[in-house]
């Protein structure tokens, strides 16, 4: 078959037939057309010449399919769905009229970072979808390396990037203590963990990252600091802060937004092995991101700087 014939099911001629399949004349056709009898008759007659099959059988009360046309008929009309349905996803993928915006996070992320950014994203993209999932740290690498998300937030790893894994952004997020504004320890820019003491500690267990770089600083330091209580959840470890049961070690991006209302006081510890925590923004090289997309990311690697700034 003729490269011609392979493409004519998007072209002129993919029009002119439907219309005189469904008239059953090329006269009235050419009326529904606004072009010449003659015109549509050379289409129909060229493509017959080039396919070397009959679509249409002639008679005096006009056109109807051959067996070949009607084929054709609905391999164009599945073209067009077809058709129809790039254009949407292309759209989408243009961020113009919806589409999904996916990603997997931290929990250290989920609670207030990832809520304000998709504040700001929902205003500039209102009728996209965003999907949000929380996994640990290491499921993540997983996930963006399997392609199965835009992008996710996870820890720093030592071990080796998964191939098609790119970086995008890093925070250091340092620990500190978290207190309540009406604190004594909330005037202090900065305190050792020995001028801590005799206070009650709140802790978040070593099975998230925060608490397992907690512990293992603590043991570095030969602290023989003690947790009162241990929780889970980030969000369990404020609460019992802001009720007044004691006072918590967490990374300042635990309590950004907390700062800035005024609900609790992030105070740096001095002379600490307790290293910072490392957080990644990460994405597959291979999947194609829509505006949304890239505009998510640029917010969230922006918030990154602004938060190494504070740190």
């Amino acid at each position: 078959m003729p490269n011609s014939a392979r493409v004519f099911t998007m072209s002129r001629f993919a029009h002119y037939f439907e219309v005189v399949a469904q008239t059953g004349s090329i006269r009235q056709a050419a009326v529904v057309l606004n072009v010449s009898p003659s015109a549509i008759n050379r289409q129909i007659l060229a493509i017959e010449g080039n396919l070397d099959t009959l679509l249409f059988h002639r008679h005096n009360a006009g056109l109807s399919l051959t067996s070949a046309g009607e084929l054709l008929l609905a391999t164009i009309r599945a073209n067009k769905r077809d058709f129809d349905a790039f254009q949407t996803r292309l759209a989408a993928l243009s961020g113009l009229h919806g589409g999904l915006v996916s990603m997997a996070v931290v929990e250290a992320m989920s609670d207030r970072f990832i809520p304000d950014v998709l504040a700001d994203m929902s205003t500039l993209y209102p009728r996209v979808e965003f999907s949000v999932q929380t996994q640990n740290f290491k499921a993540i690498w997983h996930t963006v390396a399997r392609n199965e998300v835009d992008f996710g937030i996870t820890l720093l790893s030592d071990e080796k990037t998964p191939r098609r894994v790119k970086v995008a952004a890093t925070l250091h997020a340092p620990i500190g203590f978290v207190v309540r504004p009406d604190h004594p320890i909330a005037q202090r820019q900065e305190i050792r963990l020995s001028q801590a003491a005799g206070n009650r500690f709140i802790f978040p267990d070593a099975t998230l990252a925060v608490g397992a770089a907690i512990k293992e600083g603590l043991r570095a330091h030969q602290s023989d600091i003690q947790a009162s209580f241990t929780c889970n959840r980030i969000v369990s470890v404020k609460a019992l802060v802001r009720s007044g049961l004691g006072i918590a070690l967490l990374t300042q991006a635990d309590v950004i937004d907390e700062e800035k209302s005024g609900e609790l006081s992030f105070v740096k510890i001095a002379q600490s092995d307790i290293r910072p925590l490392g957080f990644a923004l990460i994405h597959n090289t291979q999947r194609q991101l829509s505006a949304a997309s890239h505009s998510t990311l640029s917010l969230i690697t922006k918030n990154f700087e602004t938060l190494s700034l504070l740190g």
